[in-house]
C-alpha cells in the first residue's frame, strides 16, 4: 500500500513531493505549517489496574476510548441531516459537476442515503463515473479526502487508468470510519459508525474487504432516572407525528420544534399514567433518544417535513471487525499524500489549482472533493470563482450533525438481567426516561458476553459540550449517565 504520510515514518514535505511529482507540483517553498491539530480521536489511554465502583455504583471501565468529531478541525461534525429547507434534490444538486471541472461528493450529497456508509460509498462511485465522463484520457485528477467516498471514488478512477493522487487533511485514512486497535478491547474500536444501514448493497464490497458483520436488532429498553424498567411507550412519537402532519399541510417547510408549538402538539401533559410516567417524559424520550442520534441535531434545527421517524432504532447490521480491512482494500496501490489540507481551490478553463496549508500548490486537471459539509459551510476551503449559488444554498441549507460515541468495556453486563444477556428480549438499547439524559443511549454491543461492551452514544448539544471536556472529565460525564442502568442480576422491574 502506497498510503503513506507521517505515521508511515516519511517526512511530510518530502513525501508530498514525491506524492505530487507526476500532478506539476508548482512550489514546494518552505512555509510554517499552523495547521490546525486534528482532536479526533485523542489519545487515551485504557485505564490500568482493576476497575473500582464509582459514587453512583458504576464500575469504572476496564477500557475507554472516545470520538470527538464535532471539535476535529477537519471534519467539524458526524453527519449530515435534512435541516429546514433541505430535500433530497438541493441534495442532488449539490453533487452536479462545476464547469466540467470539479464535482463535490460525500454521504450530504446523496439524495436518498444521507448519513449512511452505503450513501457515502455510492456517491464516491457516482462521482468518479462522472469525472471521468468529463476528463481525456491523460488527464490527472485529485481527490481530496481519503474517507470512504474519497477512497472509493479514486480507486474506480485508478482501476480506470487514470493518474490521481488523494490529499487528506488529517493523519489517517478511513475519514469518520476511523478504526483504532486497543488492547483493552477484544474486537476492533469503531469511531465512527460501528452499523452499515444497507448491508444488502455493499455485502459483496464488504465480503470481498474481510469484514465482518451481525444481524442488529435494537430492542429499546427505557428505564426511569430511579433505575425502573418502563415499558417502551409510543406516547412522546404521537405528538411527534401529529405535529409532522401538521407540517406537511403547510407551505413552507419549518423546523420540528416549529411545527411542535404551531400544530398545539406541545404543551404535552405531566400527569403521571399507570407506568408512573407522563406524557411529557415520553415525549422527551423520543425526542433526546430519538430524534437527536439519529439526527446529530435538536428539534430546533431538524426539518419536520423531512425527519423521518422510521430510521429510529431500526434493523441494521454490525460491523464487528472494524472498517480496516475496506479502507485498507480500497486504499491500496494509491498515491496518498497525508496530513496535507487544502485550504484553496481555483477554477479555470485548464484545470484546477491547489494551496495547501503549507503553502505548497499544484495543478490537475479534474478534481473530487469529498470534505464534509461542516468543513464545506466554513471558509477552511476557499473556492476561485465562488461554488455556483445552488452549491452555496446547498451547502448553507444542509446540516451538519453533531454524533460521538463513547467505548467501554467492563468486567461485567451490570446493565443486563442475566449476566450472558440471554434473556428473552433482553435490551441492547438503553435510554433514560423521565429526565434529560447526557447521553442519548446506550448501546450493548459485545460480541463475546463474556466480555461486555458498551457504546454511548452523545449527540446534538452534548455531543459538542463533552468533546470540549478532557479525557477524564468526559469520562466521569458519561459513566454518571450509566447510574440507572445498574441493575442485580435477575428479572428487570416490571
Amino acid at each position: 500500500m502506497d498510503a503513506r504520510g507521517p505515521a508511515g515514518g516519511m517526512p511530510r514535505r518530502a513525501f508530498l513531493a514525491a506524492a505530487l511529482g507526476g500532478l506539476a507540483a508548482v512550489s514546494l517553498s518552505s512555509c510554517t505549517d499552523g495547521r490546525p491539530e486534528p482532536t479526533s480521536p485523542p489519545p487515551i489511554p485504557t485505564p490500568d489496574g482493576s476497575p473500582s465502583p464509582t459514587p453512583g455504583g458504576v464500575p469504572r471501565p476496564l477500557a475507554f476510548r472516545r470520538s470527538r468529531w464535532s471539535a476535529d478541525p477537519f471534519v467539524r461534525g458526524a453527519v449530515s441531516f435534512d435541516s429546514v429547507g433541505a430535500t433530497p434534490d438541493l441534495r442532488r444538486e449539490l453533487g452536479r459537476p462545476v464547469e466540467d471541472r470539479l464535482v463535490i461528493a460525500g454521504e450530504a450529497t446523496s439524495p436518498e442515503a444521507s448519513g449512511t456508509v452505503h450513501g457515502a460509498y455510492a456517491e464516491g462511485l457516482r462521482a468518479a463515473r462522472g469525472i471521468a465522463a468529463l476528463a481525456e484520457p491523460d488527464d490527472r485528477i485529485a481527490v481530496i479526502g481519503a474517507g470512504i467516498t474519497g477512497l472509493a471514488a479514486a480507486r474506480t478512477l485508478v482501476d480506470e487508468g487514470f493518474e490521481v493522487v488523494v490529499i487528506e487533511a488529517s493523519d489517517h485514512l478511513g475519514g469518520r470510519l476511523l478504526t483504532v486497535e486497543d488492547r483493552g478491547f477484544d474486537d476492533p474500536v469503531v469511531l465512527g459508525s460501528p452499523f452499515v444501514a444497507d448491508g444488502g448493497s455493499m455485502r459483496s464490497v464488504l465480503a470481498d474487504a474481510g469484514v465482518a458483520t451481525r444481524p442488529f436488532a435494537p430492542v429499546v429498553g427505557p428505564r426511569t432516572p430511579d433505575g425502573v424498567a418502563a415499558a417502551p411507550s409510543t406516547a412522546g412519537w404521537d405528538v411527534i407525528a401529529s405535529a409532522q402532519a401538521w407540517a406537511v399541510g403547510q407551505s413552507s417547510d419549518v423546523a420540528l420544534a416549529t411545527a411542535l408549538v404551531r400544530s398545539g402538539a406541545v404543551p404535552t401533559s405531566d400527569e403521571a399514567g399507570a407506568d408512573g410516567l407522563s406524557t411529557q417524559d415520553w415525549f422527551v424520550n423520543a425526542l433526546t433518544s430519538g430524534v437527536e442520534p439519529t439526527t446529530g441535531a435538536s428539534a430546533t434545527r431538524v426539518s419536520a417535513k423531512r425527519f423521518d421517524p422510521d430510521l429510529v432504532w431500526r434493523p441494521t447490521s454490525q460491523v464487528t471487525s472494524g472498517w480496516t480491512g475496506l479502507i485498507e482494500q480500497l486504499a491500496d496501490g494509491l498515491d496518498i499524500a497525508g496530513a496535507s489540507a487544502v485550504t484553496g481551490i481555483a477554477v479555470d478553463d485548464e484545470g484546477v489549482s491547489l494551496r495547501l496549508d503549507s503553502g505548497e500548490s499544484l495543478r490537475t486537471h479534474r478534481l473530487v472533493v469529498t470534505a464534509s459539509i461542516g468543513v464545506l459551510r466554513t471558509d477552511t476551503i476557499t473556492f476561485d470563482p465562488p461554488l455556483p449559488l445552488l452549491h452555496q444554498r446547498a451547502i448553507s441549507t444542509i446540516g451538519m450533525g453533531a454524533l460521538d460515541v463513547v467505548w467501554l468495556a467492563f468486567d461485567e453486563a451490570f446493565w443486563r438481567s442475566t449476566p450472558d444477556g440471554s434473556a428473552e428480549g433482553e435490551p441492547n438499547v438503553l435510554t433514560l426516561v423521565g429526565a434529560t439524559p447526557t447521553v442519548a443511549a446506550w448501546l450493548d454491543l459485545g460480541v463475546d458476553p463474556r466480555r461486555p461492551v458498551l457504546v454511548g452514544l452523545l449527540a446534538a448539544e452534548h455531543a459538542r459540550r463533552v468533546a470540549e471536556l478532557d479525557d477524564e472529565a468526559a469520562l466521569e460525564v458519561v459513566l454518571e449517565g450509566l447510574q440507572p442502568f445498574v441493575v442485580e442480576f435477575g428479572p428487570a422491574a416490571d
